[in-house]
């Protein structure tokens, strides 16, 4: 960065070494101190790593300054076997701010390209991991990424929008009973019911996983509205990405343009705020729906990421 004294370092003396129980709180500690635009609780970080099922500990290389034992550059990846078993993910890369401008990155990805050439992967990509992921691209901002990837042979698609709404009016609890409908956190007598109402409703994405991953979140951050004969009509879930992001939300086909899914936004808002938040994050949004949170609820779009991809020959 401009003005900013950086460390000269031998790149051969470096070594790498996989995430585990003893080194991860450093390398969250890597990630935090230097990725500008986004941050998460270290149980998040956890999460989307050691306890996310499509860890890969050999593709995600943490590079180690031997004289100190401290991290210095860092790449997470992880697979989708479900989605396709040749490709992997990134979920995020860093290089101490301390140690840019020499070629680490650029080393690190060459050891990665071999090793994914070992294990038959074709095609690499900066996106939406589904259903666990941080964030759904290279957010625009973070230039520096954005270029080194397009560097490295990545190509970008269409841009994907998240949209921020501030939380400064949201200064009540929203109503329980409304319009013959009941909205309530979920509880866990209604875990099962919950998941496979989105399965059934929603079953060409991996929302019904998502929404699993909220019920493991103390108190669950799902909310849902149930009918006068105790059935339940829609749902929406907030946090399960990182503090403040909302979604997936969605109402049966049959009952929507009710109010039902502004209900259920309302009531994550307002449990959001009661964790001390000052913003909701809304996550992907795509196609008319933008329109209708910035008309009804002032959102903004906020950040753009682009998700990119980079096929291995």
């Amino acid at each position: 960065m401009e003005g900013e004294e950086h460390k000269q370092i031998t790149i051969d003396n470096m070594v790498y070494r996989k995430l585990s129980n003893d080194n991860i709180q450093s390398v969250y500690q890597l990630f935090e101190n230097n990725s500008r635009f986004f941050s998460i609780p270290f149980d998040y970080f956890r999460r989307g790593t050691l306890e996310d099922d499509g860890f890969d500990p050999n593709l995600s290389l943490i590079l180690f300054n031997p004289e100190n034992n401290k991290p210095i550059a860092a790449f997470i990846v992880v697979k989708r076997n479900e989605m396709n078993e040749n490709y992997c993910f990134f979920k995020g890369c860093v290089v101490d701010k301390k140690y840019r401008r020499q070629g680490l990155g650029s080393k690190i990805f060459y050891e990665f390209l071999s090793r994914v050439k070992e294990k038959e992967i074709t095609q690499v990509i900066y996106g939406p991991s589904v259903p666990e992921y941080w964030q759904p691209g290279v957010d625009i901002r973070n230039t520096s990424l954005y270029f080194f990837l397009k560097k490295h042979g990545f190509k970008s698609h269409r841009a994907i929008f998240n949209l921020t709404v501030s939380l400064n009016a949201i200064n009540k609890e929203p109503v329980r009973n409304k319009d013959g409908y009941i909205y309530e956190r979920v509880q866990p007598k209604d875990f099962k019911k919950t998941f496979e109402f989105v399965k059934r409703h929603f079953p060409n994405n991996t929302w019904a996983e998502e929404v699993n991953f909220s019920f493991k979140l103390q108190p669950p951050s799902t909310f849902i509205a149930k009918d006068e004969n105790n059935e339940i009509v829609g749902w929406a879930t907030h946090s399960q990405f990182f503090p403040g992001s909302f979604g997936p939300t969605g109402v049966n086909e049959l009952l929507r343009e009710k109010g039902i899914g502004t209900e259920l936004f309302l009531w994550c808002l307002w449990d959001i705020k009661q964790k001390g938040l000052d913003r909701c994050e809304i996550m992907w949004v795509e196609g008319n729906t933008v329109k209708f949170y910035s008309k009804t609820f002032g959102a903004y779009i906020s950040p753009i990421f682009y998700p990119m991809y980079k096929k291995i020959k």
